[in-house]
């Protein structure tokens, strides 16, 4: 993915995410956005990059 549309789809994901769900983490979807963009061919490894994000942000809310 072209870095200008990477930056295009983060910014209306973060919009979006302000106004419908603010409790969201926007670290978590740029970490989706950016898996997807960076494995476009390997569904494997950007679900393992997914994964390891939710990880990190269920650690830093508390939970496991």
């Amino acid at each position: 993915m072209a870095t200008t549309d990477l930056k295009d789809l983060l910014k209306t994901v973060e919009t979006l995410r302000k106004q419908l769900h603010p409790d969201l983490d926007p670290k978590f979807l740029e970490a989706v956005i950016r898996a997807e963009g960076e494995n476009p061919e390997d569904d494997t490894e950007a679900l393992q990059s997914i994964e390891r994000a939710l990880k990190g942000v269920l650690r830093s809310k508390g939970s496991r």
